[in-house]
């Protein structure tokens, strides 16, 4: 997203735009972006500062990191940035914007809170009932 700075007026200026996950070099085997990203901002600027309060909207699919199922995860963000300009006509916030889509990345995704995850032994979803093992074991 390209910000040219002698168009923001003294109120301020808001932009949207709608981004292909390609176009930010999202991509990645275990997180797939399953609908393009909604970008809306609100641009201020001060003596020598542009503040930009980003709201992004997008949608994720990935697998639980317990029972592996495959998961779809909306998060809306909100991200502020306060970027000091010098001399510069235009600013390019779209490096900042990727960095702060992959540091929102969930690190350990969950189906449910009480997800029950993998047997140890035969790997039988335990969210889907007992495993086999349980019941070799019962009949022992």
């Amino acid at each position: 997203m390209k910000i040219y700075i002698n168009q923001i007026p003294d109120t301020g200026l808001e932009l949207s735009e709608r981004w292909e996950p390609s176009g930010l070099d999202l991509g990645r085997e275990d997180i797939k972006f399953t609908q393009p990203i909604e970008i809306f901002a609100q641009i201020t600027k001060g003596i020598g500062i542009v503040s930009v309060n980003l709201k992004v909207k997008t949608e994720m699919s990935l697998n639980c990191s317990r029972c592996l199922e495959e998961i779809v995860i909306s998060k809306p963000l909100e991200i502020k940035l306060n970027l000091p300009v010098k001399n510069e006509e235009v600013i390019d916030i779209t490096d900042n914007l990727r960095e702060e889509l992959i540091l929102n990345f969930p690190l350990k995704p969950l189906c449910r809170a009480d997800c029950r995850g993998l047997c140890m032994r035969c790997g039988e979803n335990l969210n889907k009932g007992k495993c086999r093992c349980q019941k070799v074991k019962a009949k022992k």
